[in-house]
């Protein structure tokens, strides 16, 4: 899979991201933000369909530890690089809403 950005979003996409995430999960939601309207300006070019059949592609990666099967560690992993992210997007619109001069309480969501 390979996302098509425009060069201002991708800026905006990277610093997000930051290469920390090992999986995927949920980008497209949070990368919408960088673009408006986001279903005109962000594509996704793949060879063929993605099919998600909620089995985990990292599941031989981790370690066994304390009795936990290896998977459980990668699904760990997982939770709290997301968790991170979600916090990276939240200071970032934070600081985007400052720059701009707009205060984000006042805002209502669609």
């Amino acid at each position: 899979m390979a996302p098509v950005f425009s060069r201002d979003a991708w800026r905006c996409v990277l610093c997000m991201i930051q290469s920390d995430l090992v999986h995927g999960w949920g980008l497209d939601f949070a990368l919408r933000k960088c673009v408006d309207p986001a279903h005109k300006k962000i594509g996704v070019v793949d060879a063929q369909w993605i099919v998600h059949q909620g089995l985990p592609s990292l599941g031989n990666e981790g370690e066994a530890k304390d009795g936990k099967a290896s998977w459980k560690g990668v699904r760990d992993r997982c939770r709290k690089e997301w968790t991170m992210f979600q916090t990276r997007v939240a200071n970032a619109e934070k600081a985007y809403f400052k720059s701009i001069g707009v205060d984000p309480s006042n805002l209502t969501s669609h």
